[in-house]
Parts: structure tokens; C-alpha cells; sequence
């Protein structure tokens, strides 16, 4: 009987093509939103103006274009013409895109529209449609900020299918502009039209009415063949044009049929169901694709074909633009009058399926083509009468001129792959007013760029005046008087090209991408150098535009510096900065500063065990021995107070104060208890006690000192579990009083409602008697007319601070400070400050300091729910209540702390911070729980219910409770780090108590080692002292006095070095020993015998798990660090196993990413014995959590930071961060973080990647690269070409070919029919430097020669050291035509190290060529099989052996058709066949080698793409997929009698990705091994094996999740990861495939109740399915 296999897979990184986008009003009214569908993922943006100030940075042109024909290959070169970094005109606002949110949907967006203002006035609703013929409606849900389903429409029946499947099904969905109805195509010729409720129609039930499918072939219309529609404006009901090709043809019959294409207009009659025909436009090119509709005053519809573009309107042609000398051939006799040969000279050829268009203004559209240019279309004519159209190239290259010269980088230009284009209204305010007169527009692209472009006309001309009506009018004049003179033409024609000139683009923004993806393979990070740091390389776009992404699941730091201090093992690090105060005519003033950010650090300061060290930080750290500090203990926090002019460090018995100069100011004791952990933020300090007491102090700008706050009762009643401090320096959080103001006409609805109005005048009011009297905060360091004035004493400095005299007041200073464009902390003014407190009930209460009145509070903060509402709680009450709870209230407390403690997980810290960019910061609530979960939320402005309709029905100058409370909500952020470990705090308690003891025992050790040495120097030196006076005795015979007293100074001599070894050794390698102990004499130290640690696991029971806790209180640690900079970013450090960072960029989304950094045992740590493993003796955890971080500036290292590692390590890192990902920089602000490298830069070649291939022996990549070339037909006539080959070798002096020698297609010359020849791409192999990705080394294929395999193997190689070395295979093929026969190469690739060029430490590598060899036929896929060489010859397999640089035959086997995959494994190969399945081959070596088919797929039909092996123990499965998206699952059961012995291949499941696979690559952990599949749409699943038990266990809660939770779109997850029926191969499918990309969400980053409900009601728990999801994704985390 066979052991049952079972699959796990999941989506480890979503799609990130943009292929459908619109735009509309979506989250709010009003609001400029963008809707983008990337494959199933939905993303909403939102277009805000952001002030672009004068001190960004503008990134430096890094890279520049190159030709791929160059000799050198150089570095990157710098552009002479690009503006220098810092340099920016003015500070203006701009137009930037803010992610609202992101969800996964249960299946691929086919298409989505905007529904205009639905049933809820000023908010659009959105329109989606998916496979095969299904569309939802949603909406925006603004009090959870999630997305709503409101209908669901199906029309996948059988009376509306067609008897074939049609593959192709598309599913366009188009909307009528007026908002009347939607129409979505279904089966080729039918509609499914929606109509909507009339805009602003408040009393209709739901927004739409019932749909009907009208059927275009027998709605008494007769259209047939429909290739697209859209929807016209301007008539009273919805009207479409339709255009369809009645008698479909190809090119072949373009000689009997070349104008079989119409444009039929109808009007859909809404209340009747019917369609009537208004009018029709025939005899149009047969090449027609799409539809452009053209609004008033023109009208119309513009129809694209790949040779011309048609302009039809009222049921006529306008006229018909040619784009090439060959369209003529295309166009009818009829349609011969209507031509324009305007544009002929371009020789453009469009893809209109491939291109995309937009409108600017009425007559002017952008088009976006194919190859990646940008051309401007005129609409040249008479009102209506368009009488040609002339198109001009404004971005791009013209590839068919001259494919090898570029006219402007990819970066610095609008040239993308379009895959869709919408028009975005953003409203203007009056500091953008500028920008009014532009057009903004995003691009979706397909080649890794999304951009978001500005259109102005300069000129500004409107469609029936200007060049308009001049040039009708010269067209008007030529045809009554004939052509004009040759001057005239000329003028006129400069005059055409000005209207181009007048139009400006600007790139404001961009979304990055990591497809289309066409190869990918994984290699190891030369920035970390370790095996387990891999990154994934792949290749995206097409041979036009292309680029190499390179993406890490962990932040990969810089290290800039790595060192171990001495001493007890480090336990934690901070960083502080302190200005210093000069005596200026008795008055202490602070150093002036430009901005914050140029403040170095002053102070580092490094806590042990049991003592704390200070060092002056800088570019070189230096330990200060007499400081202010406290060091005879360990240090619980350090922070900056009164405006960065005082330190306080926090210790556990205590608070000291100290200046710049290190000195104390003030010190504060802790009577009978200690401080576990603190938070200081200017001007408050939090502490907590080991008693449960919370301590808040507070520094006086006036005495300069901290002074202890009085806080609520229940503050010192030990019910406080978490507290944070929170500085709103954006004054980001409003109350409900502000938010009434901004929302009077909301509330004026609500009131004429209820029959009371509110005007403005009571608005005006409602802040009279009520304002909040805020603090002033300490000294700014920015300030630069602050002064300060101090009091002097003896040795303690009490500063006094006095504010100092001031023209402008405070308002005056803050408001010219942000016109001057400054950063927040530049911004002189008052913030609030407030302080967050989690009770043991589970509730956080909001408490504004300095009152400390609760203006916010959510109940059971523990159940980490999706959105945090706020309760009504009197914040005055909340304390009494507290103080006087009863006893069963203390009772059901201790209730709700025991049961969030029994399933493992509480809530340990809690951080409220701010993320964001400079001028627009969002607040994120970051939640921590004792099993290392991170939850992040972001705060958003809600006003509750109850309190906007008391509003609304009271007076504006009544006051109520709740006025003052905090209109907020938190929604949860999605994620996928999970990082759970219930026992991580256990075990590294007990991590850090053996690196103690080590410690202790390398500290004797070193103490004795160093005693013996000075014993053996001090006999040596005594030996040759005695040695030197026996030689000088035996030389000299006769002794005066001279020689007595030259002996008494030799012996004073050697006295004297006596006392200054004792000296040294008095000088311990430990700077905190006691120097009386070591200074004693040798013979005074006991001698006592070091036995040294054995490698061995250490027992638990050698620690004492309670006398760990409380020496080593890990959970009362902060695990928060707030970097203000980082990288560019500001961000929030999480410590812990899994260390992770939390940041937001410019598209203001919080981004979660792990972070690694290199972790070793220092020299204290490490026993005498080799081959110590710190890790199983425990002196290490596993997973490399980091204990620590503090913010690192300095000169040698700006914005960086430095990690403090388990190990005691102190790490100075900082991330490589490039403001625009385009040019090569590390982009975080994205799922992963990712690095975009454009083709045509680094890269030879213009081109995408062809593949891709990871050399692990010099940790290179090489990359097929390609450039695109004309091709040619050959000379098919033989006696031709043996006269064109004999002239050419006269003229070349070459031996002339024999007579009659037939010469062979492939050496015969083009013959130019055309003079539009289709571009093919010509390959060439390069070698990529592994740090700049740039070419440093290329082998140039021949014409037509493509690349259709390369991969790096292990061959066998007697000259190589281990007997086996890695090289590149390449396979190809020559693609001459289908009248040629195929032949193919076989390259074999070595990478050498050689003399790098001066001053380019890049070129140290080269390609090396061992061997090639022509065969007969296209080598489709080679592989490695026991140290051989596998590869496909036409329809045959061969395994060759690579021997004296020689390959060599001994095995083939007769495959099928076409093999696209050969995988091997031990002794088996895995054969993929692309029309016949999958084969399992057995490999024999003894004896006579052969291969041997062991078994093949029952029905031997599938499209195989790839295939590999999947491993766990000894159980192996088959892992295959087609071209169509789907995975398919088999098993070799020789002993099933459903196999017949083995000869066929069992299936054991299927699972569809919806996405074609490109690439499938093995990833081997220690028992199992991972398949990772990459996806043409930029995704990536990850597929393993899992035991059986844990996959039932899992799939019953996924079963049970699939019914629980309410799918977005209505969609069902079972059906979407189903193989659709007519896919399948005649069998049902087994359910042994667990699809967790519903599971994994809900136990990442949903509920707590919602995951213990589903574990209960399988009879297990929350904690065992994570630790099962954990377990199983353990080697995803290599990444």
C-alpha cells in the first residue's frame, strides 16, 4: 500500500503587472482615486498634492544607454546633462499617488470600470469582471476601509455558452460615460447589459436594475464576429459602436478580401431590452482591432488596424491614415478616395491590441505602441469633416530606423509598455494652480514601469480653430487650386510639427513592477556572501523594453563596520544626540543647526549584564571612563530631553540627567524598586516598575529639571501591562469638534432631516469657549534666535530656561518655516502629546498629557480585531472606576488576562508612531505580542455615529462630552511576515545565561593564559641574560672594575624590563576587571585546572528558568526602536526572533519587511575546541533574532544604524537606498524589496532577457540578452543564390564554391520584398557583474540564432578540483522560416577570473567558450543527470558526457514532440513534453547506459511548460506545469494496480495559478524541498510537501474559513483554484492540494477570535495550527 502525498501551496508574492486601471471618485467624495487590477490583486490609490521641497534629492543618472556593439565594457557612466542631486527649481506641488489599500481576490481581474456617483451620492462604485463570464459591483466601506460587495452577476450558463470553449474569452467591460448602464461581452457576440439607477436617485432600493444578455447575431442586427465595442457620448440613450468583421479573412486572402471590417452603431433601449441599428460604416481594412470613441465637437470613433488609422463618424469615413508604403495593399478599391498618405514615411507597424491610446483635448491623442513610443495624433479638419490625421513621435525609439541608437534613456521619458492608460481629475488648490492647465494620465506599463504623466499644451488650441481650420482650409484650397507652391508646403509643414513641439510631459510619479516575467532563477546575494541569503533574479518585458529585476524577502544591510566590544556580552545599545551650550554674555545658548538630520550622534552608550559603558561616538568610538552616566548597572533606556540639549538614561535603580559634555545635571533614585523598561519622549519619561507601578516624569523648559508627573490612580495599581508615549508632530489626530467644522454640509443634511439647520455662523462659534490649552515644548535645536538663560551652581548645572525675544510670535514662525518647505521636526510650534495604556482588561485608552483626560479607548485591544472602533468612555470617570473596582470586576479582569494567556499569546508592547513621507505622515498603531506577531494599523479620521447625530440635532453652541474625544478608527494592515514563537522570550533567557557563564569561564581562562605567559617571558628573558653573561665570562679573561660596573648596569637593566612586564600584565584585556586582583604576583594566584566547554547541546536543566527571568526580563524590554531616518525612510526597528522594519514611503502604505544580519560568536564566547557549533551547544538560537538597534550617524556612515546581535555584536549597517528604482536603486517601499535594472544600461542590448542563469562558482550571473533586427526571407531560387555566393567570395578573395553546389538557406542573402520587415531579435550571452548587474563580458550569436535553453550544471571534470564544476549550457535554434529545416547549437560555458581593467574591479571575470557543436535539430531544454549533460535534439534525448572539454553520446531516448523540460535527480529524469505530457525516465549506469521510461501521464496530452521533483523524507512526487496556469501533481505507484505496473503515472492533485508558469526552481532544505513557480504576471507561489497529519488538519480549517469568511466580489476561493472542467483529463480531482492563501492570511493577520474559533471547531488550537504553518513555511524564510 502507498503512503498518501499531500501538497502545500501558497502565493509567497502577488502579481505585479498592471494590466486594467481606471480612474474615479472611490473612497470619498470627491476624492481623485485610481483603481488598478494586477492579475487578482486589487489596489486603490488615491492622487494627492504633495509640496516637493528644495532640499530632496534628485537622483543621479547612474546608468546610460550603451551600444550593444561596443568594444569596452565600462561602469556605469554619468550623464553631462542631467541636474546635479539637491538641485530643484522651486518648491511646488505635485501631483503623487497614496495607497488606500490592497486586496486579494478569489480571481483574475479580467476588466473594471467606474460606475459614476452610484446610490450614495459624490462616491462611485466599481465594476469588475472576471473568467469566464461573471462581474461584481463594489464599494467602499469608509468606517472599516475595506471594500463592500452590493451585487453579483452570473452568466456562466449553458444556453448562453457556445458548443467550443473559447480561451481567448476576454470578458471587456465597458460603461456607458452618462452612468446609465455597463455592458459586458460574453461568449464572442453577446452582451450583458446592467443598467444603473439615475445618478443622485436616492429613493431607488438598490443602485441597478436587473440585467439582460442581448444576443448581437439574432437581435435582428446581424453582427458577427465582434472585436470590440465602446460606448458613445452625446445621445439620449446608451449607444454603442461595434466593430466586427461579418466574413473574417487573414493575410493570405488579402487578394480576394482585404476590406471586410464595419463599424455598426446601436442604441440599447434600456426599459424594452432591445437593440436597434442607428447607422453603419463598411469596408473597412481586415487588420481593424480596436475602437477610440472622440467627443464633441469632433465625434466619432477612431478605428486602429497595424498599418492604419480610420476615423468613421455619423456612419461615414472621415478618412483613413496610412502608417507604411505596405497599407496600401490592405486598403480596397473603394476606399481609395479616403486616403492619407500623410504619415507613409513613418514605416509603423501597431500591435492595436499591444498599444494604447488616450485623448488630450478633443482632436489630440497620446499613443502609447508597442515598442515603447510615444507618438502625438492631430485630428486635422473642418468640425466634423476630418480630412487626415497626422501623427508626430514625441518619446521613444524609432526602432526601424536604427534599432541600435536610442534617443533618450527609459528612465527620463514616458517610453513604457503600455498595457492601459486613464484620465485622472485631481482638483487643484491655490499653491497647485500651475497645474491646472495639464492633463494628468497614469500609464500602466508592462515592462516594470506604471507611470502617472502631466500633458499641457502650451497653446492651449481648441479642436474647431487654430491648425484646425488652417489646415482645412489649406486642404480646402489644394483641391480648388491645386498644390501650393514648394515654399508655401514648407512653411506650412514647420508650421505641423510646432503643434508637437507645444506639448510637455512630466513623469510625477511611478509604480513599480516586476513583470512580465519571461525567465527567472535564484542565486546568492553578493552584498551578504552567505549561502542562505538567495535573491530572485528574473527577466521582464520583451525584446523592445526590458529590464533585470533582482528581488530579497530580507533587507540585506550594508555593513559598514562590525566589532565585539570588551567585556560581559552587550545586552543593549542606544544613540544619542546632545547639542552643547556656549556662555554667550551670561546666557547659555545652543549650537545653531540647518536641520536635525545633520546632527551627528554624540553619545553611544552599551548596557551589559551588570555594568554600562559610554562611548563618544563618531567615525571612531571612544570609551569615556569619568562621565555623568551611570555604570555600575545595566541601562533600561537613554533619550534626548529639552530640545536635544539634555541626555537621560534610565537604569534600573534610577534616572541621571547629563549635559553635551558628559557631566551630570541631575539624578533621581527609585525608593525600594526598579525600572524594567521606559520610553522617553521630549519632554515626558515613562517608566515602568518591577512592582507594576507606572512612573511618569516630566522636564521643565523653565527649571530645566524633570519633575514627576501625577498620573492616575490606576497607574500605580499595577494594571497597566503596555504604555507608550505618542508626539503628534503632524498634528495628524483631530476631535470630533474639528471634524463637525469640516463637515457642516454632512451635518446640515443630517439636521434638515430632523428639522434644525446649523449655519455657518454657529460653526464659527463652536470653538469660542472650548480651546485646549497645550504646552510648550523644550529648546529647539533649529532654532536660531532661542537663547536660554541658566543659573550656576558648584558641581550640577540647574538650567533655567526663559524664552527669548522674538519679532515674529509663534504662528508666524511655524507657518514660515512650512512655506519654506522645512522638515517636521524643523517646525517650530507646539505638538500634542499623548500617552497610550494598555489595562490588563485588554482595553487601550488614549490619554492627552499633560491631564492625562482619555479621549480615546477601544475595548480588548488583545483580540487584534481588523478595525479598532472607539468606545464612549468618560476619561474623568476612568480612573475612579479604576481605583474602586469591586471584587467580581477584579475577578473577571484576572478572567480575561488568564485566557488571553492560555492560548499562548498578550499583547507585550504597544508603539504609536508615524510613518510617512515629509509632508504627509500617516499614524500607525504597531501592536506586539509575547509570541513575536506584529500587527500593524493605520489610524484614519472617523467620527462615530452617535456623536453626528447629536450634532446634527443640537445646537452648534452646545457643548457635548464627547467634543474633545478623538474622531479615530485603526484599520489592520495586511501582511505576510509571520514570525511566531510562543517560547522565544524562554529560550533566549536561557540563550543569554550560558553566554554568561562561557563568559566567566573565558574570562579565568584568558587570566591564566595571560599569568602563564608572563611566566614563560619573564624565564626566558632570565635564560638569556644568564646565557649572555656565561658568553661574556668565557671571552674575556681579565676583570677590572669598568667590567664590575658594567655588570651592575646590566643588571639594573634587566631589572628595569622586569618592572615594565609586570606593568603590562597589570594592564587586563578587560577593561572592567579588578586591577587588584591582577596585579598580584604569579605565585599568589591559585593554580586551578580549566576544563573547556564540550560541543554539546546544552540541558535545560543547568538554567534556572525563574532565575533567568528575573535577571534577563526579555518581555519587559523594548522591542519598539523609532528611526527617524533610515535610509530615507522613517521607520520602526521590531527586535526579536524574527527582526523585522516597518517603514512607508512616498506611497504612504506601511511596508512590514525581515530584516538579516550577519551573526558570529565573538572571541569571549568561543571554547578552545575546532569545530564549535554555537548553535547546538546554545550558545545561539536559531533564526538569528537581533536584541537591539539604535539610529548611527555619523560622516563615514549617514543615516545608517547599528544592530546589536544575540551574541553581544555590535553591527554598524545601512541600506543602499535609491530614490527611483529605475536607475538601479533598492526600492523598499514594494511587496519585496526589489531592484530594477533597465536593459540598455548595465546591459548591452536595448532588449529583455531572453533568460536568465545564477553561476554559483564565481556568483555570477549570465543573461540572454537581445536586440531587435529586420527580418528577411532567403533566396529561395538556388541557381540565384549560387550566383550571389560565388560574386561575394570574388569580391571577398575567397575560394569560389564548386558548380552545381547547392547552397544551404541559412548562408544565402535576404531578399527584401518589403519595406516593412518584421523585427526578430538577435541574441547575444552576457556575463553580469554580481554587485552592478552591469555587462562586463558578451558572446554574440549568430542572425537568427535563438536561445531556447540555458542553465547552469554540474558536470563531471577530471580537471576540476571535486571532480565536477559548474557551466553554462546554452541551447539554441535557427529560426529562418517554416520552409528551412531547424538545426540548433549546443554551447558550453566556463566563467574565469582574469586581470581587471585599471580602475574597474567589475571586470575581473569573463565567458570562456570550452566547446560548441552543431546538431540537427533546436536544442529546446537541457539538464544535469549524475554529473552529465541532458539535452533535447528535435524529438530525441541524449546524455553526454563532458570529458577533455569534449561532449561525448553514451545514452539517448525517442521522445515525442517537443521537449520543453528535463529535470534530473539521482538516477531519474523528469521529461516534459510540450504536446505529450509528462514521462518518468529511469537512468541505468551498469553495464550498458541507458535510458528507460519508467512511466508517463495516463492521458499524454498536456501542454507541459516545466516540471520538477518534490521531496519530503523519502517520499517523492512529480510537479508539472502547463502552458495554460495550471499545476499538476503525480506520483510513480509501481504497486497500484491503477498504474499497470508503473506504466502510468498516477495524478494526485492539480491547481491553477491563472497565470502561465515561466520558470519552476528547487529550492533544497534539510528534509524537504520547495518548489518555487514564477508566474508571466510577476507572481510567485510556493509549492511543498506536507505530512499527512498536519495537511488534514489544515484543510479542515481551510474548509471551514472558506464558508466563515465573506469573500471579496462574491467569489468562490475552491472554484478559483480549480482546473476549469474542460482542462481536466477525464477524472475527478483529488483534494490533496491545501490552497493556504486563505488560510495563511487569517492566521497572519486576522482576528484572534476568528482563528480560535475555526481551530475549535476542529478540536484543536490557534497555537497548534501556527506552529503547523510555521513548520511548513520554515524554508520559504531563505529568502
Amino acid at each position: 500500500m502507498r503512503d498518501p502525498v499531500y501538497t502545500y501551496c501558497r502565493e509567497i508574492l502577488p502579481p505585479s503587472v498592471v494590466e486594467h486601471a481606471t480612474s474615479l471618485s472611490f473612497t470619498r467624495p470627491g476624492a481623485c482615486n485610481l483603481a488598478l487590477a494586477r492579475g487578482n490583486l486589487l489596489e486603490v490609490y488615491e492622487v494627492g498634492l504633495v509640496m516637493k521641497k528644495s532640499d530632496d534629492e534628485v537622483p543621479s543618472a547612474e546608468y546610460e544607454y550603451r551600444d550593444a556593439g561596443a568594444e569596452e565594457f565600462d561602469l556605469p557612466m554619468i550623464r553631462e546633462d542631467q541636474t546635479a542631486p539637491g538641485q530643484r527649481s522651486k518648491n511646488t506641488k505635485q501631483p503623487q499617488l497614496h495607497l488606500i489599500g490592497r486586496w486579494s481576490l478569489h480571481g483574475k481581474i479580467m476588466d473594471l470600470r467606474a460606475v459614476q456617483r452610484g446610490k450614495a451620492q459624490g462616491v462611485d462604485r466599481l465594476l469588475l469582471s472576471f473568467a469566464e463570464a461573471k462581474m461584481s459591483l463594489v464599494a467602499f466601506d469608509a468606517d472599516t476601509q475595506s471594500i463592500a460587495t452590493e451585487s453579483i452577476h452570473y452568466y456562466e450558463h449553458d444556453a448562453l455558452k457556445q458548443r467550443t470553449f473559447n480561451d481567448g474569452q476576454t470578458c471587456d467591460l465597458r460603461t456607458d460615460p452618462e452612468g446609465r448602464c455597463a455592458a459586458l461581452r460574453l461568449y464572442d457576440d453577446q452582451l450583458a447589459v446592467l443598467p444603473f439607477a439615475a445618478p443622485g436617485d436616492l429613493t431607488a432600493a438598490k443602485p441597478y436594475a436587473d440585467s439582460f444578455v442581448v444576443n448581437l447575431r439574432d437581435a435582428g442586427i446581424g453582427v458577427r464576429n465582434v472585436r470590440d465595442f465602446v460606448f458613445l457620448s452625446g445621445y439620449l440613450e446608451p449607444t454603442l459602436a461595434l466593430l466586427h468583421e461579418q466574413d473574417p479573412t487573414w493575410p493570405g486572402r488579402a487578394e480576394e478580401a482585404v476590406d471586410t471590417c464595419s463599424v455598426t452603431i446601436v442604441s440599447l433601449d434600456l426599459g424594452r431590452n432591445s437593440v436597434s441599428i442607428l447607422n453603419a460604416a463598411s469596408k473597412l481594412p481586415y487588420d481593424c482591432r480596436t475602437l477610440l470613441p472622440v467627443p464633441e465637437p469632433v465625434g466619432g470613433v477612431m478605428v486602429f488596424a497595424s498599418s492604419s488609422i480610420t476615423h468613421v463618424a455619423n456612419g461615414a469615413i472621415s478618412c483613413i491614415s496610412l502608417l507604411n508604403h505596405a497599407a496600401k495593399h490592405g486598403i480596397g478599391a473603394s476606399m481609395q478616395n479616403y486616403l492619407d498618405e500623410t504619415n507613409v514615411d513613418l514605416e509603423l507597424v501597431l500591435d492595436p491590441c499591444g498599444s494604447v491610446c488616450t485623448l488630450v483635448g478633443s482632436n489630440t491623442v497620446v499613443l502609447w505602441t508597442q515598442y515603447g513610443s510615444v507618438f502625438l495624433l492631430r485630428l486635422a479638419g473642418n468640425g466634423r469633416l476630418i480630412k487626415r490625421i497626422v501623427a508626430k513621435q514625441i518619446a521613444g525609439t524609432d526602432i526601424r530606423k536604427n534599432p541600435h541608437e536610442l534617443t533618450a534613456p527609459v528612465w527620463d521619458d514616458i517610453s513604457i509598455l503600455p498595457s492601459c492608460a486613464t484620465e485622472l481629475h485631481l482638483v487643484y488648490d491655490d499653491d497647485s494652480a500651475h497645474l491646472s492647465d495639464e492633463q494628468l494620465f497614469f500609464i500602466g506599463g508592462r515592462s516594470g514601469r506604471s507611470l502617472l504623466v502631466g500633458v499641457r499644451d502650451a497653446n492651449t488650441l481648441d479642436s474647431t480653430s487654430g491648425d484646425s481650420d488652417n489646415i482645412a482650409e489649406d486642404d480646402i484650397e489644394a483641391e480648388l487650386y491645386g498644390d501650393a507652391p514648394p515654399s508655401s508646403t514648407t512653411n506650412k509643414s514647420s508650421e505641423r510639427e510646432e503643434w508637437a513641439a507645444s506639448y510637455t510631459t512630466t513623469v510625477y510619479d511611478e509604480i513599480v513592477g516586476t513583470g512580465t516575467v519571461v525567465g527567472m532563477d535564484i542565486g546568492v546575494s553578493a552584498a551578504s556572501g552567505a549561502a542562505e541569503n538567495l535573491e530572485m533574479v528574473s527577466c521582464m518585458g520583451n525584446e523592445w523594453r526590458g529590464s533585470l529585476c533582482i528581488q530579497q524577502r530580507h533587507i540585506q544591510p550594508e555593513i559598514v563596520a562590525s566589532f565585539d566590544l570588551p567585556g560581559s556580552p552587550v545586552r543593549g545599545v542606544w544613540t544619542v544626540r546632545c547639542l552643547r551650550e556656549y556662555n554667550i554674555g551670561g546666557v547659555m545658548q545652543a549650537a545653531d543647526l540647518a536641520s536635525l538630520a545633520d546632527l551627528s550622534d554624540t553619545f553611544m552608550v552599551v548596557s551589559r549584564d551588570t555594568s554600562t559603558s559610554v562611548f563618544a561616538a563618531g567615525d571612531e568610538l571612544q570609551e569615556l571612563e569619568r562621565t555623568g552616566f551611570y555604570i555600575n548597572g545595566p541601562t533600561i533606556d537613554v533619550g534626548e530631553i529639552l530640545g536635544y540639549t539634555r541626555v537621560v538614561q534610565v537604569h534600573t535603580h534610577g534616572l541621571r540627567v547629563v549635559n553635551a559634555s558628559g557631566r551630570e545635571v541631575q539624578s533621581i533614585g527609585f525608593d525600594q524598586d526598579q525600572a524594567v523598561i521606559a520610553e522617553i519622549s521630549d519632554p515626558y519619561v515613562l517608566v515602568r516598575m518591577r512592582s507594576g507601578k507606572t512612573v511618569v516624569f516630566e522636564a521643565s523648559s523653565d527649571s530645566g529639571r524633570l519633575r514627576e508627573a501625577a498620573v492616575p490612580s490606576y497607574f500605580e495599581g499595577g494594571q497597566v501591562v503596555a504604555a507608550s508615549l505618542f508626539e503628534d508632530m503632524h498634528h495628524v489626530l483631530g476631535t470630533n469638534r474639528e471634524w463637525a467644522e469640516r463637515n457642516k454640509d454632512t451635518l446640515n443634511d443630517q439636521a434638515r432631516a430632523s428639522g434644525e439647520a446649523m449655519h455657518d455662523g454657529d460653526f464659527d462659534n463652536l470653538y469660542a469657549d472650548a480651546t485646549v490649552k497645550k504646552r510648550r515644548r523644550g529648546v529647539d535645536p533649529t532654532a536660531t534666535q532661542r537663547q536660554s538663560r541658566r543659573k550656576h551652581s558648584d558641581d550640577v548645572f540647574d538650567d533655567l530656561y526663559d524664552e527669548g525675544d522674538s519679532d515674529k510670535s509663534d504662528e508666524e514662525e511655524t507657518e514660515d518655516a512650512k512655506d519654506e518647505g522645512a522638515r517636521p521636526e524643523d517646525v517650530r510650534g507646539d505638538s500634542p502629546m499623548y500617552v497610550l495604556v494598555l489595562t490588563d482588561s485588554g482595553d487601550l485608552n488614549v490619554l492627552r498629557l499633560p491631564q492625562f483626560e482619555c479621549v480615546w479607548t477601544t475595548r480588548r485591544l488583545d483580540n487584534l480585531l481588523d478595525t479598532l472602533v472607539g468606545a464612549q468612555v468618560d476619561g474623568a470617570k476612568l480612573a475612579s472606576d479604576s481605583s474602586s473596582d469591586s471584587d467580581e470586576e477584579g475577578t473577571a479582569r484576572n478572567h480575561v488576562a488568564a485566557a488571553s494567556a492560555a492560548h499562548g499569546r498578550r499583547v507585550d508592547q504597544i508603539q504609536l508612531v508615524q510613518l510617512g513621507g515629509d509632508s504627509i505622515t500617516d499614524t500607525h498603531l504597531l501592536v506586539l505580542t509575547t509570541a513575536g506577531e506584529v500587527a500593524v494599523y493605520r489610524a484614519f479620521e472617523h467620527c462615530a455615529h452617535e456623536y453626528t447625530s447629536q450634532r446634527a440635532a443640537s445646537h452648534a453652541d452646545l457643548q457635548l462630552d464627547t467634543d474633545d474625544s478623538l474622531a479615530l478608527r485603526f484599520v489592520r494592515m495586511q501582511h505576510d511576515v509571520l514570525a511566531y514563537d510562543p517560547e522565544y522570550q524562554q529560550k533566549m533567557r536561557r540563550v543569554q545565561a550560558r553566554q554568561e557563564k562561557a563568559y566567566a569561564e573565558w574570562e579565568e581562562r584568558s587570566k591564566m593564559q595571560a599569568v602563564e605567559k608572563v611566566e614563560e617571558e619573564r624565564t626566558a628573558r632570565k635564560r638569556a641574560v644568564e646565557k649572555q653573561q656565561r658568553e661574556e665570562a668565557m671571552a674575556v679573561a681579565d676583570w677590572d672594575e669598568g667590567s664590575d660596573e658594567e655588570v651592575g648596569a646590566s643588571d639594573s637593566v634587566v631589572a628595569k624590563a622586569e618592572e615594565n612586564i609586570e606593568v603590562s600584565v597589570a594592564a587586563p584585556d578587560d577593561i572592567y576587571a579588578d586591577d587588584s586582583t591582577l596585579s598580584k604576583p604569579a605565585q599568589d594566584i591559585p593554580e586551578q585546572p580549566i576544563t573547556p566547554s564540550e560541543n554539546k547541546p546544552a540541558e535545560d536543566n543547568d538554567i534556572d528558568d525563574a532565575e533567568a527571568a528575573l535577571r534577563y526580563p526579555l518581555d519587559l524590554t523594548r522591542k519598539f526602536i523609532v528611526l527617524d531616518n533610515l535610509g530615507g525612510y522613517p521607520a520602526v526597528f521590531v527586535t526579536g526572533l524574527r527582526a523585522v522594519v516597518v517603514l512607508a514611503g512616498s506611497k504612504r502604505y506601511a511596508r512590514v519587511h525581515p530584516i538579516r544580519v550577519p551573526v558570529k560568536l565573538p572571541p569571549s564566547l568561543q571554547p578552545v575546541e575546532k569545530g564549535f557549533d554555537a548553535e547546538a551547544s546554545g550558545l545561539l538560537m536559531p533564526g538569528r533574532p537581533l536584541v537591539g538597534v539604535a539610529r548611527f550617524h555619523s560622516r563615514a556612515c549617514a543615516n545608517g544604524i547599528v544592530v546589536l546581535t544575540q551574541s553581544g555584536t555590535l553591527v554598524v549597517a545601512r541600506l543602499p537606498v535609491s530614490a527611483q528604482t529605475a536607475r538601479g536603486g533598492i526600492e523598499f517601499d514594494s511587496a519585496w524589496p526589489v531592484r530594477c535594472i533597465p536593459a540598455g544600461t548595465a546591459h548591452s542590448g536595448i532588449s529583455t532577457q531572453g533568460g536568465v542563469a545564477f553561476h554559483a562558482g564565481s556568483k555570477s550571473y549570465v543573461a540572454a540578452t537581445s536586440s531587435p533586427e529586420p527580418f528577411y526571407i532567403r533566396e529561395p531560387n538556388p541557381d540565384i543564390a549560387f550566383r550571389q555566393a560565388t560574386e561575394a567570395a570574388e569580391a571577398a578573395g575567397k575560394p569560389v564554391p564548386a558548380p552545381r553546389t547547392v547552397i544551404p538557406e541559412y548562408q544565402r542573402h535576404d531578399l527584401r520584398t518589403t519595406s516593412v520587415p518584421p523585427l526578430v531579435p538577435r541574441f547575444s550571452i552576457d556575463l553580469l557583474s554580481p554587485e552592478t548587474f552591469e555587462t562586463v563580458d558578451s558572446y554574440m550569436l549568430d542572425v537568427h540564432e535563438h536561445v531556447a535553453a540555458m542553465q547552469t550544471l554540474e558536470l563531471e571534470s577530471a580537471q576540476a578540483e571535486g571532480g565536477s564544476r559548474a557551466l553554462v549550457c546554452v541551447g539554441t535554434g535557427f529560426v529562418l522560416g517554416e520552409d528551412v529545416m531547424s538545426r540548433g547549437r549546443i554551447y558550453v560555458f566556463d566563467i574565469v577570473d582574469v586581470v581587471p581593467l585599471p580602475g574597474r574591479p567589475q571586470t575581473n571575470r569573463k565567458l570562456k567558450l570550452l566547446y560548441t557543436e552543431e546538431v540537427h535539430g533546436v536544442v529546446s531544454a537541457v539538464g544535469e543527470l549524475r554529473g552529465n549533460l541532458v539535452m533535447s535534439e528535435g524529438s530525441k534525448l541524449y546524455v553526454r558526457s563532458f570529458a577533455n572539454d569534449t561532449l561525448t553520446s553514451f545514452a539517448f531516448l525517442d521522445c515525442h514532440t517537443w521537449v520543453r523540460s528535463a529535470v534530473g535527480l539521482r538516477n531519474f529524469l523528469l521529461v516534459g513534453d510540450v504536446a505529450n505530457g509528462l514521462s518518468f525516465v529511469g537512468f541505468q549506469e551498469e553495464g550498458p547506459a541507458r535510458l528507460h521510461v519508467l512511466g508517463r501521464d495516463a492521458h499524454a496530452c498536456l501542454p507541459i511548460e516545466c516540471a520538477d521533483f518534490l521531496v519530503l523524507g523519502q517520499q517523492l512526487q512529480l510537479l508539472a506545469a502547463d502552458s495554460h496556469g495550471h499545476l499538476h501533481l503525480f506520483v510513480y505507484a509501481p504497486r497500484d494496480v491503477h498504474s499497470f505496473g508503473g506504466q502510468r503515472l498516477l495524478r494526485r492533485g492539480e491547481f491553477s495559478l491563472r497565470s502561465r508558469v515561466v520558470s519552476l526552481r528547487r529550492i533544497i532544505g534539510s528534509s524537504r524541498h520547495v518548489c518555487l513557480a514564477m508566474t508571466f504576471d510577476g507572481s510567485v507561489h510556493a509549492v511543498s510537501m506536507v505530512p499527512e497529519k498536519t495537511y488534514k488538519r489544515l484543510q479542515r480549517i481551510n474548509g471551514q474559513l472558506a464558508k466563515a469568511v465573506p469573500p471579496i466580489a462574491g467569489l468562490n476561493p475552491r472554484e478559483y483554484r480549480a482546473v476549469p472542467l474542460h482542462r481536466r483529463q477525464n477524472q475527478a480531482p483529488k483534494r490533496t492540494v491545501l490552497d493556504a492563501d486563505l488560510l495563511v492570511p487569517v492566521y497572519t493577520n486576522g482576528s484572534v477570535v476568528r482563528q480560535k474559533e475555526a481551530a475549535q471547531r476542529d478540536g484543536t488550537t490557534a497555537d497548534r495550527v501556527l506552529k503547523d504553518i510555521v513548520e511548513t513555511e520554515s524554508v520559504f524564510g531563505i529568502f
